[in-house]
């Protein structure tokens, strides 16, 4: 079997366990895909945390640690201890600085309500972030749209109503969205990136911000200004922040 067949079993054996039995956090085959952030990652992203986000952090501080531990409560996460903050999987950390990238995107093109339409959605874990952080940004999401393979949109909904996070059925999806995807999209066969650049992107996302990775950067949306920057922390030596309005 290939890497993702793998990850997509691990996906299929958890789906329909209790919620204290859900193991796939801490699976080899799900970790090639996501929950693989180290320590040393986990580290730089706290610090870039602390000096790009100083004062939300400073006031948040507390908040942020109550969320890494509701969301490390599903799927026996590995964890690393982070001196004063807490013990907790690095890939918390990851979520807590891109979320607060693509929150205050938003607020710099003066947008206090969003749609977001997100591809590649994992267990839910960036739907957790942002929909737990908007408010201390005073920002509303009012709709949020996740697009994946069908076992692992099941895991994502196992997991979110442990949350009491609703999503948007992609049907319902209109004009107006703001896309992200975060190391995913750029991972995809050509295509299918060509499938939801005419099914999604293109129809329904008016602005977006996405991890890049795995292929070169291209005008992947029409009509848009597209810009970019090198990600932090350089995780691989292509990655870039993208950015589309």
């Amino acid at each position: 079997m290939s890497i993702y067949e793998y990850y997509t079993q691990c996906v299929k054996e958890n789906i329909n366990l209790e919620k204290e039995n859900l193991f796939f956090k801490s699976d080899p085959r799900y970790n090639y895909v996501l929950e693989h952030v180290n320590l040393a990652q986990g580290l730089e992203y706290l610090s870039l945390i602390k000096r790009e986000f100083k004062e939300f952090y400073g006031e948040h501080k507390d908040f942020l640690i109550q969320l890494c531990k509701k969301n490390d409560s599903i799927g026996k996460p590995n964890k690393n201890y982070f001196l004063n903050f807490c013990s907790c999987s690095s890939t918390n950390i990851r979520y807590i600085y891109q979320s607060l990238l693509i929150l205050n995107y938003a607020k710099d093109i003066e947008l206090e309500e969003l749609k977001i339409a997100e591809i590649g959605g994992g267990y839910g874990g960036l739907c957790f972030y942002l929909k737990n952080l908007c408010p201390l940004l005073n920002i509303e999401i009012n709709s949020y749209v996740l697009y994946d393979i069908p076992e692992v949109e099941e895991l994502q909904s196992v997991y979110l109503d442990y949350h009491n996070i609703a999503t948007t059925p992609k049907e319902e999806i209109s004009s107006g969205y703001f896309l992200v995807s975060n190391y995913a999209f750029s991972e995809l066969p050509k295509d299918i990136r060509e499938t939801y650049e005419d099914q999604v992107i293109n129809p329904f996302c008016d602005y977006g911000f996405l991890s890049w990775n795995a292929c070169y950067l291209y005008d992947f949306v029409k009509n848009k200004k597209i810009t970019s920057e090198q990600e932090r922390p350089l995780t691989s030596p292509n990655n870039l922040y993208v950015y589309f309005k």
